[in-house]
């Protein structure tokens, strides 16, 4: 450890490590301009949760960055500028770990000049040649054509992951095919060949849903082509799917969900700045999944001004489908939005997502991996699509109109939305008990409609409380039902 003098131990300071590099500027050469920016990238670490470990990395990586390049922070480019400074690392004589630690923060310097400049990050390029490599010419044009055509119809911000996607189920079976089955152009797909992709997909242990999907991805792809005028395999269009079978929407218990909600809740409320920190980013899009049935790429896109305080709404553009929708939120979300923003970090060193880890929008598998971590704390299995399953289920169960819940889902069919909510456990459930409660009563014989039943003040008095309120159609029913009892009883003698 560093010492201040005989015996005493000097405190840690971020200038106290020196780069023994003799082409790097030293630390107190640097401009006010660079000091100031070095200072505000140690703080953005810090308010994202690293620790002193990754600090001490990762500042050693910018001070060597910016003393070896000798400019104010403002003109360096991220790719160019710090490619020389990784060329200059490589040819040092520094160990392997200590490359590989360097790397690290230069990547994390390259995120904070994006955000601090106001830079528009550079778009990612899809790995076309690693993808359709094993392809013929033809087909790999065809397949790009495909892409671009898709592209019209995704968000720009979306854009390269949907790509990705969809160029890697399109090109899955086709490059199988390519080797086992010498495809070369587009017409050589016929029901034979979807046939031997379909047993091999299936010994491998797919379910037929997937294999029905790989079939529909393809299909868009033969149908776009055939009306740009190529030749197709019009048998391969006539293919059937497999039977699958419907399968029953899964929801989360509600005693379950109490038990995952106050799991996060724990988390939330820590007195640890890093846990509690998480903890209030998995509260808030945790409740907005289950309130108001969010996908988990909206969550992730999800934007400051998207936000209507005022208004209590979110307004989701260009989801699914490009449709755009607004969502009302209850005190719940509201106070789980305010608590979480309130640590989230400065807004000028951050993306416009609302929902940020470790200075980036979450990942795809940031919402399923810690409900999986939480859920593992209380003995609770769920994702986040079955909690988008039980906002349907307990909006329906609790009286919501079906149109109004297909509303707040974003479903452009209605029986979509049926299909995510349980009704069997509970709207159909409590409709069979109230008709055949009423059954029951018409069947009745006169001598047993006496038994058990309120007196006569207890019944009025129950009628004039709900008569001055504001009654549901449910309500209703039940004045009705004590109306005729009412009647019942005046005709005791």
């Amino acid at each position: 450890m560093t010492r201040g003098g005989p015996g005493i131990p000097r405190r840690f300071h971020f200038k106290s490590p020196r780069l023994n590099d003799p082409d790097i500027q030293r630390f107190a050469e640097w401009s006010d301009e660079n000091h100031g920016f070095y200072s505000g990238f140690r703080n953005w670490l810090k308010e994202n949760g690293y620790g002193d470990s990754a600090l001490g990395i990762y500042g050693a990586s910018i001070r060597m960055a910016i003393g070896f390049l000798r400019k104010p922070y403002w003109t360096i480019d991220p790719e160019a500028d710090l490619e020389l400074v990784r060329t200059h690392l490589k040819q040092s004589e520094r160990s392997i770990g200590t490359q590989r630690d360097y790397e690290k923060g230069l990547k994390k310097l390259s995120e904070y000049l994006y955000l601090r400049c106001h830079r528009p990050p550079k778009e990612r390029e899809l790995p076309w040649d690693f993808i359709l490599g094993s392809l013929s010419p033809s087909l790999q044009d065809d397949l790009r054509q495909f892409i671009k055509h898709c592209q019209r119809a995704w968000s720009r911000e979306r854009l390269f992951e949907r790509s990705r996607d969809r160029l890697y189920a399109v090109s899955r079976p086709l490059r199988w095919m390519a080797e086992h089955a010498n495809l070369k152009d587009i017409a050589d797909l016929t029901p034979q060949v979807w046939e031997a992709w379909t047993d091999y997909r299936l010994a491998s242990g797919m379910k037929p849903v997937t294999v029905n999907s790989d079939l529909s991805d393809l299909r868009h792809f033969v149908y776009f082509l055939r009306g740009a005028g190529r030749t197709v395999c019009e048998r391969f269009l006539l293919v059937e799917p497999l039977k699958a079978g419907w399968r029953l929407p899964r929801d989360v218990p509600l005693e379950q969900l109490k038990l995952l909600q106050s799991a996060i809740q724990t988390q939330a409320n820590s007195t640890h700045r890093d846990w509690q920190r998480m903890g209030r980013l998995d509260l808030a899009w945790f409740l907005l999944m289950l309130h108001c049935g969010l996908r988990t790429c909206e969550i992730r896109y999800l934007k400051l001004q998207d936000i209507e305080w005022d208004a209590k709404r979110l307004k989701i553009e260009q989801s699914k489908g490009l449709k755009d929708r607004q969502i009302y939120l209850d005190e719940a979300v509201l106070e789980a939005l305010r608590s979480y923003l309130a640590v989230r970090g400065q807004a000028e060193a951050l993306p416009d997502n609302v929902f940020i880890y470790r200075h980036v929008p979450l990942s795809r598998a940031y919402c399923f991996q810690r409900l999986e971590t939480y859920g593992a704390r209380c003995g609770v299995k769920a994702s986040p699509h079955r909690l988008r399953h039980s906002c349907a289920t307990l909006l329906l169960n609790a009286g919501a109109p079906v149109l109004s819940v297909q509303m707040i889902l974003g479903h452009k069919q209605v029986d979509t939305t049926l299909n995510y909510a349980r009704l069997y456990d509970g709207t159909v459930a409590a409709d069979y008990y109230s008709a055949m409660n009423r059954v029951e009563q018409q069947l009745e014989l006169p001598e047993d409609r006496m038994k058990e039943k309120p007196s006569l003040g207890q019944l009025i008095a129950l009628t004039d409380s709900l008569r001055n309120g504001s009654l549901n159609p449910a309500q209703t029913e039940i004045v009705r039902a004590l109306r005729d009892g009412l009647g019942l009883l005046e005709a005791v003698p």
